[in-house]
């Protein structure tokens, strides 16, 4: 009688494992983002967070490094959720593949503003926090530079002809939050109205001043 062959074993299927581990990083991202908001730099603490969050210390510190990588987190999590950088949100954009100049414009504002006025409440937060922390000052360097590039990208896309020569700096400059922050806390402007302004502000930015000329 021939012995019957053990049942192939079923390779190990670790994506359940990631997903839920990404699950609790992001969880613990908008924790800690809420409790930035509140207390500031200074009076949030990574034990502060885990005991919001319901998980272990070491668990915050393993996944996000220290202080400094779970701010960065929390401030990317409170306006891009799940991606990890602005880099990855735009490149989910595929701005390139919109039909004409106009509509590119048209989707890279509705995606500006979907960024930056969540980002508000925390951009004092970075401020203080990028002062006293060299790991967290390093990464908002690095955020700024991935900022610059996209700016570079989209003027290209966005532009008719040759673009204005400082065309890429004022789109940096346009599309920070704390631009947004500004008209929303110093003249009562709504998200709105924000961008209706950006809008016209961007499109102005590329043309130069020779584009209301005949």
């Amino acid at each position: 009688m021939e012995e019957e062959a053990a049942p192939a074993r079923r390779p190990y299927d670790a994506s359940g494992r990631r997903a839920a581990a990404e699950r609790r990083r992001l969880h613990v991202a908008q924790v800690a983002a809420g409790l930035f908001a509140e207390r500031g730099w200074g009076g949030t603490t990574i034990a502060q967070v885990a005991e919001e969050a319901g998980v272990s210390v070491e668990l915050v510190t393993k996944t996000f490094g220290g202080k400094a990588g779970l701010f960065l987190d929390a401030f990317v999590s409170a306006s891009l959720g799940s991606r990890s950088g602005l880099q990855e949100a735009y490149a989910e954009l595929r701005l390139a593949e919109v039909p004409g100049p106009e509509d590119r414009l048209d989707r890279f504002v509705e995606f500006v503003c979907g960024l930056v006025v969540p980002m508000g409440p925390l951009l004092s937060v970075l401020s203080n926090g990028a002062e006293q922390d060299p790991a967290l000052r390093d990464m908002a360097r690095v955020a700024q530079l991935s900022h610059l590039l996209v700016c570079e990208d989209v003027v290209r896309l966005v532009a008719t002809g040759a673009p204005a020569p400082d065309a890429v700096d004022e789109f940096y400059v346009l599309t920070r939050a704390e631009t947004w922050l500004t008209f929303a806390q110093h003249r009562d402007w709504t998200p709105e109205r924000y961008a209706a302004w950006l809008r016209r502000a961007l499109r102005a930015a590329v043309d130069g001043p020779a584009s209301g000329r005949d």
